[in-house]
């Protein structure tokens, strides 16, 4: 074991710290002494020999991971030295989910929320290669120093061939290694696995995030053991697996109902994860992101204490179909949504939130008019709540009144001076009116505010487009491509930027990027068919402005350009105002 101060790699790193040791290798925290960065190094341990089958999962999980996505770790290389190797990190200071939840069990919803969303989307860049990564427990999830999830240690993933795996008995079927308490039903059972047995294991990490607690007692499932098979070490441990088989593969977790009384429609999410049949689950991690995403545009439901003093049957069952309406929001199934929160504004017409949470589902199936009916209500209602100017901006932006869209903008910046979200949508509604200074400005705004929000770097380089700033356009566009490696507008804008600076070979990289990650965008194919003719090559002009579509055009010309839309404010559960 390697301890403080001892140097390896021909003394190019040096030992801080042992940060963790499992069954094959042992991480340390080291310092980069040629580059004077702190790095993360695993060490396949050799105390016991080299057994080949560690040896290759060890490689295998170096190529797994070697993906770019900010939320999976960062492998910087393999290096030897002598006789041992080792795995080259970035260092993670903020630690392990596990040490997060060792100070915190129970975390707030909200935060919950964006951890969870992380890892599901690192999770879904893995299963894009195939990978399935079967170990997901809050040990295995690092965190940056601003608490940005990445998901790590690949030693137990399955990995086909074609994304570095190694074959042989390291991905078999029919022992599944995991850690027995995090395992899904599939692992226990020995099936085949594929994305959604992680989806099942992030359920349970989510569950643990808002519960405070794993879903499964081990200490109940302990006694009850020892009360039936005795002191009898193998009988216990005998029954033992056999409960925890039980706890895992049949029974759904008792505490979902205190869950739902806690964090209502939440909770309807957790459960879908955590079903036992996979084809009752989210068909994959993106499926479960979706789901968190939709719900964290809305609200609470009500606290128990507010159940307990509620004495109006018809306030309750309200409160009970605006519940069941962030449920199908969570799905997506927008359309019975708005039926459940009809028939809770039916119960309850003074009922704030279900007007909220109706007009919300109207924009994300853009019914302007709807949204904007509901969004009066509220505001009615609700004098002070910011979403809900925020909302009727985003409403009046759709139905391309810029002038109304204004005033609920700079209301909500008046009640909440420091709104990135106000700052962004009132940049878009500047941009559609071709005020791109000021545009600029707000969109400048909301990035100091918030530096990871994505779509305001694109919107930002539009709005540079637009006024001929093409260098300063390809800035923003990089940077929202460095913090969404998967998001075509921006590879999209920055290759018209690079035609208009007569790059058109970037632009065409740039294009087939697009293609790449959406193989049905509008104008990609006519756009890299002129950057071909451009550069001469008029067989591929000729392939792609066969494949070329014809949408409709909008006030800023899409064939130029694609804008990023107007983002909804998360509504925290401590704000909403209810009249009751």
């Amino acid at each position: 074991m390697l301890r403080a101060g001892d140097k390896i790699i021909q003394g190019e790193f040096e030992i801080v710290r042992p940060l963790g040791q499992g069954g094959f290798a042992s991480v340390y925290q080291a310092r980069d002494i040629m580059l004077n960065r702190d790095v993360a190094i695993k060490e396949l341990r050799t105390d016991r020999g080299i057994d080949q089958k560690n040896l290759k999962r060890f490689v295998q999980e170096a190529r797994a991971t070697a993906l770019e996505h900010p939320n999976i770790i960062t492998i910087y290389g393999m290096r030897r030295d002598s006789k041992q190797l080792y795995m080259i990190m970035e260092y993670m200071p903020g630690g392990t989910l596990r040490d997060l939840l060792n100070k915190q069990p129970k975390l707030p919803a909200e935060e919950a929320i964006t951890l969870t969303i992380g890892i599901c989307e690192g999770l879904a860049r893995f299963h894009l290669q195939g990978i399935i990564h079967r170990d997901i427990k809050a040990e295995n999830i690092l965190l940056t120093a601003d608490h940005r999830p990445k998901v790590a240690d690949l030693g137990i993933a399955h990995v086909p061939e074609s994304a570095g795996g190694l074959g042989g008995s390291l991905t078999q079927v029919g022992f599944q290694p995991s850690t027995l308490l995090y395992s899904s039903p599939e692992q226990l059972r020995g099936e085949a696995l594929d994305p959604r047995s992680d989806v099942y294991q992030v359920g349970e990490l989510l569950y643990e995030m808002l519960a405070g607690e794993h879903y499964i007692d081990l200490n109940i499932i302990e006694q009850s053991a020892l009360t039936v098979a005795g002191a009898h070490q193998v009988r216990s441990q005998m029954k033992m697996f056999e409960l925890l088989e039980k706890a895992v593969c049949d029974d759904m977790p008792d505490g979902l109902k205190t869950l739902w009384r806690e964090v209502g429609a939440l909770a309807g999410v957790v459960e879908k994860a955590l079903a036992k049949s996979k084809e009752e689950r989210f068909s994959n991690t993106l499926e479960l992101a979706m789901a968190l995403k939709a719900f964290s545009v809305n609200t609470t439901p009500a606290t128990a204490k507010d159940t307990e003093n509620e004495k109006d049957q018809a306030m309750l069952d309200s409160r009970a179909y605006n519940k069941r309406g962030l449920a199908y929001v969570g799905m997506r199934n927008y359309e019975q949504a708005v039926i459940d929160y009809a028939k809770a504004i039916e119960l309850a017409p003074d009922y704030v939130e279900p007007y909220h949470n109706r007009g919300i589902v109207h924009l994300l199936m853009d019914n302007y008019g709807q949204a904007l009916l509901d969004c009066n209500k509220t505001i009615e209602l609700a004098p002070d709540f910011v979403p809900a100017y925020l909302n009727r901006g985003i409403t009046y932006t759709g139905l391309r009144q810029y002038d109304l869209a204004l005033i609920d903008y700079n209301k909500a910046l008046e009640l909440s001076p420091k709104n990135a979200f106000a700052y962004y949508n009132r940049a878009n509604a500047y941009l559609w009116t071709r005020k791109y200074k000021e545009a600029i400005t707000d969109y400048s705004q909301t990035i100091y505010l918030d530096d990871k929000f994505v779509v305001a770097y694109v919107n930002r380089g539009v709005a540079h487009t637009e006024m001929g700033n093409y260098d300063l356009a390809i800035i923003d566009y990089t940077q929202a491509i460095e913090l969404n490696p998967s998001y075509s507008q921006a590879y999209y804008n920055r290759a018209h930027a690079y035609r208009k600076l007569g790059e058109n070979e970037a632009a065409i990289v740039d294009y087939s990027q697009v293609i790449e990650l959406n193989s049905e965008h509008h104008y990609v194919y006519a756009n890299r068919a002129d950057a071909f003719m451009a550069v001469g090559n008029s067989e591929r002009f000729e392939e792609d402005f066969a494949r070329n579509f014809t949408p409709t055009p909008s006030s800023i010309d899409p064939r130029k350009l694609s804008v990023a839309r107007s983002m909804l404010m998360p509504a925290s559960f401590l704000e909403f105002l209810t009249r009751t």
